[in-house]
């Protein structure tokens, strides 16, 4: 599979000619248009944060028909943009994907409350998208986007998280609107063995 990073956590993954985005938030129409993107074939969308669902834009990008899927929080926000409704645990296939629908628990707010649903999405079995969940337990996979930034994560947590996950392959996401230096944490990350961290700029690729 390819993936092709775009600002905060947003994500093209790509395999055999088919693409799925996942999470267009805020922060990508204000350097990419609708076109930028395409074609795509579907959208996942982890949980209702502006940074991750930007209602206006997916509007744009659905406009043919492509299916929408996020979880009950998120659908009940965004209404008529969301095509499916997903539960944890459910497994479904969409643009020659197959895809299971985990949920683990949003990063905590500033303030120390709990943030909303959050739905990650295990892709082909192979790759996860955590949306803003850090915390996981009884669940390996092979490679994973892993938000390095946020109210509330720490780098311990983004090595816990990536330990408990058994990860061999990372890709740092979720940095732009709480800044962080993804090369930093890829240095910081070097001290696990076999951990291999894909630092991508915008617009950038790597094959996982």
């Amino acid at each position: 599979m390819k993936v092709t990073k775009y600002p905060q956590s947003c994500l093209v993954v790509e395999n055999n000619g088919h693409r799925i985005l996942i999470d267009p938030g805020s922060l990508v129409p204000q350097h990419y248009k609708v076109a930028d993107l395409m074609p795509i074939e579907g959208i996942l969308l982890t949980h209702e944060h502006f940074d991750h669902a930007d209602p206006e834009f997916i509007e744009s990008l659905s406009g043919n028909n492509i299916p929408v899927i996020a979880n009950q929080s998120t659908a009940t926000l965004l209404g008529g943009l969301i095509t499916k409704v997903v539960n944890n645990n459910e497994e479904f296939e969409i643009a020659g994907f197959s895809v299971k629908a985990f949920e683990l628990p949003h990063c905590r707010m500033v303030d120390g409350t709990p943030g909303p649903q959050n739905t990650g999405y295990i892709i082909n079995k192979t790759f996860f998208h955590p949306g803003d969940g850090i915390e996981v337990s009884n669940f390996k996979i092979d490679s994973a986007a892993v938000p390095i930034a946020g109210p509330d994560i720490s780098p311990h947590d983004v090595y816990q998280f990536i330990k408990e996950l058994g990860c061999h392959t990372v890709i740092p996401i979720h940095y732009d609107y709480f800044p962080a230096d993804p090369h930093f944490t890829a240095s910081t990350l070097n001290s696990i063995s076999s951990l291999k961290v894909i630092v991508l700029n915008n617009g950038e690729s790597a094959e996982i």
